[in-house]
């Protein structure tokens, strides 16, 4: 009978034991938000604010609830998305982290073993940094899909910014420009320069590469390197030179014209003034279609927020 008592209160404190340790890990790796059919526990958010935040917690001590709830709502952000990018059968394929890798090991002149070490002070192990790798491919791609490839800058847009903002572009305005430069300074050799040109331009028009040509072909010192003047403005260049580089929009390429020096083909790299207006805008309106995006991929989930 002693034995019988003794044995059902061993089992009674080990259950007792059990029960303990199984509710204290449920409260400290309690689901803080559910996200359709998944959850975000408690361990998933500060293992994010630990690798992603590096040290917010410290510096912002009284803000602890601030940094969690802006750090949770982004991770549904997240968790969104990659449950859209699933749903339209967006895939990474393990080529693709193999490469991104290679890519990230080459760029920052990184051996393998290298690499897991670092990997490791960060918190990751090399399965782990590659599912994180994948998730941010597929976020891109879907990113790509849904947003910045719906999102179109028109010439009109820029050009009425442009026109809104002359005067800061006016004193800045610039551009970058390529030459193919001819010598005709006497009329003995206008005739070659002129067949020598039109050669060139077959060529351009055929589609090979601007810069080499002017390696080849060039009678200026930018030969050297592909015929590139850097960024240019009105007053520092010839007239005819000017007035045929602000005529032309990025990427287009002149005919062959005269200046005193003899004859020139050019091509505008970039326009810094209207690039970066069009960058602007474009990023812009990429930002705002993000937003909206979002917010009705959280409209048509089921979220619950317990923390």
């Amino acid at each position: 009978m002693k034995k019988l008592i003794f044995s059902v209160l061993i089992f009674c404190l080990l259950f007792t034991i059990h029960y303990s340790l199984s509710f204290g890990a449920s409260l400290l790796d309690r689901v803080v938000a559910t996200v359709n059919n998944e959850i975000i526990t408690w361990s998933d958010l500060r293992r994010t604010i630990e690798q992603e935040g590096k040290g917010l917690f410290k510096e912002s001590a009284g803000n602890a609830r601030e940094i969690e709830k802006t750090f949770l709502n982004n991770m549904i952000d997240v968790r969104l998305q990659l449950q859209e990018a699933r749903r339209k059968g967006v895939e990474v394929k393990d080529s693709e982290l193999d490469e991104a890798i290679a890519n990230i090991k080459k760029k920052y002149n990184m051996k393998q073993e290298d690499f897991i070490t670092s990997l490791g002070a960060e918190g990751y192990t090399l399965e782990e940094y590659k599912e994180k790798l994948r998730e941010q491919i597929m976020l891109s791609k879907i990113v790509m899909s849904e947003v910045r490839s719906n999102v179109l800058v028109t010439d009109r847009e820029i050009e009425d910014y442009y026109e809104a903002n002359i005067e800061k572009y006016n004193r800045e305005n610039a551009v970058r420009i390529r030459q193919i430069f001819f010598n005709a300074s006497d009329e003995g050799q206008k005739a070659e320069a002129e067949a020598k040109a039109e050669k060139v331009m077959k060529k351009i028009k055929a589609g090979e590469d601007f810069a080499r040509l002017a390696e080849e072909f060039s009678d200026d010192a930018s030969k050297k390197f592909g015929g590139d003047l850097g960024y240019v403005t009105k007053g520092s260049i010839l007239k005819e030179i000017a007035d045929a580089a602000f005529s032309l929009k990025s990427g287009e390429i002149s005919r062959p014209f005269r200046s005193s020096r003899g004859l020139h083909i050019i091509k505008v790299e970039q326009q810094r003034g209207k690039d970066e207006i069009k960058e602007m805008l474009f990023e812009n309106a990429v930002n705002q279609k993000y937003e909206e995006w979002i917010k009705n991929l959280r409209l048509k989930a089921y979220i619950e927020i317990n923390l």
